[in-house]
């Protein structure tokens, strides 16, 4: 009887959730995506060039994301502060040129206390940010935010910015679950559909782990929900659109029984169906993944490559919608040092050999210090390389930004036509 009521009652929620969803055409009219790959770009070859985007100037960063300005410049997202979850958390923000080949100095664009200034909210800390450009020129960006308990409880707030990213205000809170409008997360990129809306990869911690696609208008109401896939084991979705009907999302495997291996659910509608998640032939730890489509089944997707740790990070290349995969490159393989953890002082220079491969690195001295606070203990030292946000820019680069060592925002960079060659 006890469960009967657990099930009526949220029955109801989620209905009255779905009768409170605005009347808009959108929903009743067949969704079709707009695909984003570049076309003459999809057979890459050439010299990736590693950078940081971050300086190091706060000592943990974390979750970065990307978005191409009009003028092909990049702006880039990440929370940083003293420790995940701290009060000081907020979201930092740099700028890539490519004409000149530079990022710009990390600035603080959005802070917990703004946020709980302009929503007249509490706001305990702050986590995820993903952003979406407008055709119109205003950026939108969709931050996770926590007002009590931990990321279970969190949810998405959207601020917009008239100039590109560098201000911006907040607009309001998604009304995205029944159930106290609590436990939704984002991570991986949006994805566009032809009428103009927009598809934001979500996915909740609360009872159930799960993806969905949120779809939003441009006045950031929920139009549509879809469920990826029919499992409560699965996060941060990552969305690859093949075609107007055809999609592929890749969700890391939260299921302690199964594990070692992505999670893979397709769809040949449009998104409004998706089928029963299945093993995607990706071994990964359950960590999270990075990719883009390059042309119609041919992907590279970036993550932990193995089923245990996050100490090596690679591409990989599929030609056939993920029937085959290949090794495309690794960014970096620690794996011998799996077993034990690494002495400090043979930690320590191998950390200075991965930054003196980093071009423009500002503060060596500075960088290496925060990866020893970050990744040292009294037993050893350890590699961690996660949280890749891969996009191809409108002239065929390649650009792939992923936290490395919890310390820093590492970008990697593939120009377009650039020699053959290997990491930079």
């Amino acid at each position: 009887m006890k469960r009967f009521i657990h099930w009526f009652v949220g029955g109801l929620l989620v209905a009255a959730f779905w009768v409170s969803l605005p009347a808009d055409p959108g929903r009743r009219e067949t969704p079709a995506f707009r695909p984003d790959y570049v076309r003459g770009h999809d057979d890459l070859n050439g010299r990736w060039q590693m950078r940081f985007a971050s300086d190091a100037e706060t000592p943990l960063v974390h979750a970065a994301s990307m978005v191409e300005l009009p003028d092909g410049r990049l702006r880039a997202f990440w929370f940083a502060g003293k420790r995940e979850g701290g009060p000081d958390v907020g979201i930092h923000s740099a700028v890539f040129d490519p004409r000149a080949a530079r990022w710009s100095e990390e600035e603080r664009v959005i802070t917990r206390e703004q946020i709980r200034r302009q929503w007249g909210r509490h706001v305990r800390k702050l986590g995820n940010a993903v952003p979406v450009l407008d055709d119109d020129g205003r950026m939108r960006l969709f931050v996770v935010a926590v007002s009590f308990g931990g990321w279970a409880a969190s949810r998405l707030v959207a601020l917009e910015s008239d100039d590109l990213g560098a201000s911006w205000q907040f607009d309001e809170a998604l009304i995205a679950s029944p159930f106290l409008n609590i436990s939704t997360l984002v991570k991986t990129p949006p994805i566009h559909y032809q009428d103009g809306t927009v598809g934001l990869p979500v996915y909740h911690e609360m009872v159930g782990k799960f993806g969905e696609i949120l779809r939003l208008d441009r006045d950031n109401r929920i139009v549509d929900k879809e469920r990826i896939g029919h499992g409560r084991k699965a996060i941060q979705p990552l969305v690859l659109v093949d075609g107007p009907k055809q999609a592929t999302a890749l969700l890391r495997n939260e299921d302690e029984d199964n594990q070692g291996m992505l999670y893979r659910s397709d769809s040949l509608d449009g998104g409004q169906d998706w089928s029963p998640l299945y093993g995607s032939r990706l071994t990964n730890p359950s960590s999270a993944v990075g990719g883009v489509v390059l042309s119609p089944g041919h992907w590279l997707v970036v993550a932990n490559c193995n089923p245990k740790e996050r100490d090596d990070l690679c591409m990989r290349e599929t030609w056939d919608s993920g029937v085959t995969w290949s090794d495309r490159f690794y960014f970096h393989n620690r794996h011998r040092w799996r077993a034990d953890d690494v002495a400090e002082p043979v930690y320590l220079e191998m950390i200075s050999e991965e930054v003196a491969n980093t071009l423009e690195a500002e503060n060596p001295e500075l960088i290496r210090r925060r990866v020893e606070h970050n990744k040292c203990h009294a037993k050893g030292c350890e590699f961690q390389y996660d949280y890749p946000y891969v996009l191809q820019a409108s002239n065929g680069d390649v650009h792939i930004l992923y936290t490395w060592n919890k310390s820093a925002i590492r970008h990697a960079w593939l120009p377009a036509g650039s020699a053959r060659g290997g990491e930079g």
